[in-house]
């Protein structure tokens, strides 16, 4: 039996079908039967027989919307026991009980949504019963199945009137001083409050605004910040809610000490070039966010966390712990794949974080493919202040295209520069491209060249692999010289750019968009290099065509390479359902080509269908695709977000 069950609820029902019998007449038979005991004795029989008898119930909540019919149904015990009662026995006067309780606590958890002048009552339909049926007064083995129902007027929702915040502390007190940051602040702290005048009130509103107003503070170094009162008078007549808050900011936390945790093979050093404060800046959130980041694309640990136990008595200086958990002084790792410009492949890679016990990493990788092979060397520094990172690297590639053989030798020397937004390559570079023709085997290129580059990348997105708002723009620009073995050597220039868009449609939609230009600039006799030089096609370029397939072509129809390139996108994606998020499908067209000269230029088309698979590590891109000029459809494969 359940313990809550209030014995006065059924001694209120009992004492509601109580009547007063009125003097007894002795010449009245009936009054003469009713104080026969043998008659009495009977009576009270049948009344024990029904409470004790055991019974079910269907629970019908009228006369309110469906999310606060499913509020009541998560709460109410007359909800609650609905699946249990026969399992529990529960008994007829054990409901009673229960429905008595009922009107409160719907009342309760109505005033929780804001409305405070609900009317209820219970009522219990009886199932039909044969006029003639006898009464077993020794209670049934078989449970009694009933219908309960709750009809609720729930009445207006109350809604917000007045709002007060008082700020009491030492925010308070360097605003009244005239301090600009913290009378912006607190301004900012009104503006935040998100209970706005004639809203609906409810105590999740109340409870979430509140909240508010501490993320706030503690964005802004106020980590002690916490509601020290907190008033909702609501007037039940004037169904209106005025609020009043009392915030105590505490002191403003400062940048201590840093303590560093879990560090064996990367040295502290490397750690403090990536600091982006100084001791006694104000120890806002977003700070340590931005150095926590800083410290996960560093490459160096597997588990970064930043952190510090806000104490008063330190706010001053607070300590601040950095904890790590470094990567493996070496990893090898094997990976088998598919692309559009290797076809399937393998991959060995090995990484080594400390080589020679310098700081610099060191990373072999090993790509074999049906079209595309190659074998690179990369060393890199740990990071130094600025942060910059210095680079050494070494690379042979050979690609099969577009009837060529290209092979690619390359020497690399600069530093990067990445912060939160924007990232920078510097480096000088040396390197040559051969080309061959696959039929005949002939050498129809050999150019080398010296350059000076910068590479720059800003984004803006919602999200750093799996964007689905915001913009991101990359830049790459190259000074040098040529030498070739066959054509006129001398100095040239290349400059390209990428700009990509992602936004919401509506609900479930959602937009991409791509636009890609890029130009050489050189006299006509000058040769350049063939991997500077622009084609189009592939999987992140023009689908519907093979890799680096569309652009100027020689006599045997090779893709030779123009001086301009011009390549565009538009794409439209949705989840294929509510319950699938991670997979959509897609609808995209894509134009552009390469060309020697712009008045030469004309577009390719290719448009078609995809699937997209959002998963953690990057989307997975397949796309079908259809080529104007091929005619012909392609399948695309690819993995990761290009900026």
């Amino acid at each position: 039996m359940p313990a809550f069950l209030l014995p006065a609820a059924a001694r209120a029902q009992e004492s509601a079908v109580e009547t007063d019998p009125g003097p007894a007449d002795p010449a009245d038979p009936a009054q003469a039967d009713e104080t026969d005991p043998t008659v009495e004795d009977t009576l009270g029989a049948e009344q024990r027989a029904q409470e004790q008898r055991y019974v079910t119930w269907q629970l019908d909540i009228r006369g309110v919307d469906a999310g606060l019919r499913a509020l009541l149904r998560r709460h109410l015990d007359l909800a609650r026991y609905e699946e249990l009662a026969e399992a529990e026995r529960i008994t007829r006067i054990e409901l009673t009980r229960l429905m008595a309780a009922a009107p409160a606590q719907a009342r309760k958890l109505l005033e929780t949504e804001g409305h405070f002048n609900a009317r209820i009552s219970t009522q219990v339909v009886e199932p039909a019963q044969p006029a003639a049926a006898p009464v077993n007064v020794t209670a049934p083995n078989q449970p009694l199945a009933l219908q309960v129902v709750i009809d609720i007027e729930p009445g207006p929702r109350t809604r917000v009137g007045e709002f007060r915040l008082e700020v009491q502390g030492p925010l308070a007190v360097a605003a009244e001083a005239g301090d600009a940051e913290a009378r912006d602040l607190v301004e900012r702290l009104r503006q935040s409050w998100s209970l706005p005048r004639d809203g609906a009130y409810t105590q999740r509103a109340w409870a979430d605004a509140k909240a508010g107003l501490i993320a706030t503070g503690r964005t802004q170094a106020y980590a002690a910040i916490q509601i020290s009162g907190s008033v909702a008078q609501i007037d039940t007549a004037g169904e209106r809610a005025d609020l009043f808050v009392v915030l105590d900011s505490g002191p403003r936390f400062r940048f201590g000490e840093l303590r560093y945790e879990g560090l064996d093979h990367v040295r502290p050093d490397a750690v403090q070039a990536l600091v982006n404060f100084e001791a006694g800046e104000p120890l806002k959130e977003q700070t340590l966010l931005d150095f926590q980041d800083r410290l996960v694309k560093s490459g160096l640990f597997d588990n970064v966390s930043v952190l510090y136990e806000p104490d008063p008595e330190q706010a001053d200086a607070m300590p601040v712990t950095v904890r790590v958990s470094e990567q493996s002084l070496q990893q090898a790792t094997f990976g088998v794949g598919a692309s559009d410009l290797s076809g399937p492949r393998i991959t060995l890679e090995h990484l080594h974080q400390r080589i020679a016990g310098y700081g610099w990493q060191a990373k072999t990788r090993l790509q074999l493919g049906r079209s595309a092979q190659s074998l690179s060397l990369d060393l890199t520094s740990h990071p130094q202040p600025g942060p910059y990172r210095n680079l050494m690297g070494a690379a042979l590639t050979r690609t099969d295209a577009s009837g060529l053989r290209v092979t690619n030798e390359r020497l690399r020397l600069g530093r990067t520069q990445d912060t939160e937004r924007i990232e920078r390559l510097y480096f000088v570079e040396w390197q040559r491209a051969m080309t061959r023709d696959l039929d005949s085997g002939l050498m129809t290129d050999d150019t080398k060249a010296a350059t000076v580059n910068y590479h720059w990348v800003w984004r803006d997105l919602d999200h750093p692999i799996l964007p689905t708002r915001g913009f991101s723009l990359s830049a790459e620009t190259a000074a040098g010289r040529s030498y070739a073995s066959t054509d006129n050597s001398g100095f040239f220039g290349r400059l390209t750019g990428r700009l990509t868009g992602y936004w919401p449609l509506g609900a479930s939609w959602y937009g991409q968009g791509r636009v890609q230009l890029g130009q050489v600039f050189a006299r006509d006799a000058v040769a350049v290099p063939f991997t500077l030089l622009f084609r189009a096609g592939g999987d992140d370029s023009v689908r519907g065509y093979s890799y680096q397939t569309l652009g100027p072509t020689d006599a045997n129809g090779s893709a030779v390479g123009g001086r301009v390139l011009g390549a565009g996108s538009i794409e439209l994606a949705r989840p294929f359902s509510a319950s699938t998020p991670a997979w959509w499908g897609a609808v995209f067209v894509d134009a552009g080509n390469a060309a020697e000269r712009w008045s030469d230029f004309k577009n390719a088309y290719g448009a078609g269908i995809g699937v997209r698979w959002r998963s953690p590590v990057g989307p997975l891109r397949i796309d079908l695709a259809w080529g104007d000029q091929s005619q012909r459809w392609r399948l695309h494969f690819n993995v990761g977000v290009t900026f």
